[in-house]
């Protein structure tokens, strides 16, 4: 065996994971896309009662009442996490990943409740070089992030579209960090994009992200957005359009 060869496999541990709570993983309809959702959007999404609790992959993974393709899951928090937890459920079999988290902004003109959709991050985190990925920029799936923009535009949501920053440590941001990466172009910092889309890019899955501006970076000050109205409207429109589409998918209602 060569000694860069890896040991583990994670379909072999999800596999036996289903097997323990009575599941077979090669006779059960894994949904094609999950959303991995922050805590609060996580919460927002049970209140409406638009899926049902079926598989233990990825934590715990709800589906949608109205279509078994679509679920979703309470994202795990940090690179680390967020791309152990993409492993899972893409050896689960699920083929599309969309993180839906909060982000702090990074341009002059943000503001908490505006909402980002990213077309990639710039990489500050330490997973994307142990799958072979030290790139300073890891890109989204352009696919999946256009569809997503389109469907935005469709449900009236206002958004920016662009590339982010992704740092390992959330409480570590300088001052000539923000400066750099604002020359750079990124709209918002957060702490799992580059996780997301390394595993994405590894296994071949497709993966975006779309992020509520939760905090914004000034010169003088850390302006905090939580428990403002702007942010929970934000929040509530995309629930909205998530369950939306699915609706749209299938023609249906999804009994909220």
């Amino acid at each position: 065996m060569n000694r860069n060869d890896v040991l583990t496999d994670p379909r072999k541990l999800v596999a036996l994971d289903l097997k323990n709570a009575g599941f077979d993983i090669d006779k059960i309809n894994i949904p094609k896309r999950v959303y991995l959702l922050a805590d609060s959007l996580y919460d927002a999404m049970l209140s409406r009662n638009c899926g049902t609790f079926k598989y233990p992959l990825g934590g715990k993974l709800y589906v949608f009442h109205e279509n078994e393709n679509v679920g979703f899951v309470k994202g795990h928090m940090c690179s680390p996490a967020i791309a152990t937890q993409a492993e899972d459920l893409i050896a689960g079999g699920v083929k599309e990943l969309i993180h839906v988290g909060f982000a702090g902004g990074l341009q002059t003109d943000m503001k908490a409740g505006d909402i980002v959709l990213t077309d990639g991050a710039y990489n500050d985190t330490a997973v994307a070089g142990l799958y072979g990925f030290d790139y300073d920029l890891i890109e989204s799936s352009r696919e999946l992030t256009d569809e997503l923009g389109r469907l935005l535009t469709e449900h009236a949501v206002l958004f920016r579209r662009g590339k982010h920053w992704t740092t390992d440590a959330g409480y570590r941001e300088t001052w000539g960090q923000v400066i750099d990466y604002r020359k750079k172009g990124a709209l918002c910092v957060e702490m799992e994009g580059v996780g997301l889309f390394t595993i994405a890019n590894y296994r071949k899955c497709a993966a975006s992200a779309v992020y509520v501006i939760s905090d914004v970076y000034r010169e003088n000050d850390w302006n905090l957005g939580w428990g403002e109205n702007k942010l929970d409207t934000a929040v509530a429109q995309i629930i909205d359009t998530m369950i939306a589409a699915v609706k749209k998918q299938e023609g249906k209602n999804c009994g909220i």
